[in-house]
């Protein structure tokens, strides 16, 4: 027995269990109990840096997503919105470059859409337009992954300005008309429709933009033009879209 057991041992108070308790089995319970006492605490269990690791995950996704964001606005096209437009490419012998396309005017459109115009331009001058439907938001807002093209065409530059009111257009099953006017000598235009209610029309590049509905047996609205003095420069009664070359 060592000299703390035994220091121990005359310390400890007679107890009635000392009797049935083996000298031997003592002394080795309390040479345990000291080694016990005196050795060095065991360290803190570390815990698990999942946390730290999902929170630098997730840093590192809103830095990607957010320089998908500028880029796409600042001309990066994805091919869903340039595949459409192709026609401005393929009309004008590769002049107008689609990834050249921006948003430049936009208004309300059916079912909580917007009709927004889009343009291109060629360095010699050659201007491609596309109306489309869309989901509204800012003008800057990157090219939308979900539209709906209006049609559109091109001009070479140079070409002979047209009196206010020459068409064209296109219409959906559902009788949603697009259409778009040269402007001629107007500066602003709006569409008269049936019951007297007044829709302005969107204006860019020398065109006019505009939509309504044709109703059945219901005449279609008729779009003005309007001089910078606010005096009426002429009016054009709109087609039905559907009923032409019927």
């Amino acid at each position: 027995m060592s000299r703390e057991t035994t220091i121990l041992e005359k310390l400890r108070p007679v107890s009635a269990v000392d009797t049935a308790w083996p000298a031997e089995a003592r002394a080795a319970a309390l040479e345990k109990l000291l080694r016990d006492g005196t050795a060095e605490p065991a360290a803190a269990p570390r815990r698990p840096g999942r946390r730290r690791l999902v929170l630098t995950a997730a840093l590192t996704t809103g830095i990607i997503a957010a320089g998908a964001g500028v880029a796409t606005a600042g001309g990066l096209l994805p091919e869903s919105f340039t595949g459409p437009l192709s026609f401005w490419t393929s009309e004008t012998g590769g002049e107008v470059d689609v990834q050249t396309a921006r948003r430049v005017a936009q208004g309300p459109g059916p079912d909580g859409t917007v009709l927004s115009v889009w343009t291109g331009r060629s360095p010699a001058g050659t201007v491609c337009v596309a109306p489309m439907f869309e989901a509204p938001g800012p003008i800057d807002r990157p090219a939308p992954g979900d539209f709906r093209l209006a049609g559109g065409q091109c001009a070479p530059p140079g070409a002979r300005p047209q009196p206010f009111g020459s068409l064209g257009g296109s219409s959906t099953p559902d009788g949603v008309h697009t259409t778009w006017a040269t402007a001629g000598d107007a500066v602003r235009a709006e569409l008269r429709l049936p019951g007297g209610s007044v829709r302005p029309a969107l204006f860019a590049e020398g065109l006019f933009f505009f939509w309504y509905e044709a109703i059945p047996d219901v005449a279609p609205p008729t779009l003005v033009g309007y001089d910078a003095a606010g005096a009426v420069v002429a009016e054009r009664q709109l087609p039905d879209w559907d009923r032409l070359g019927k």
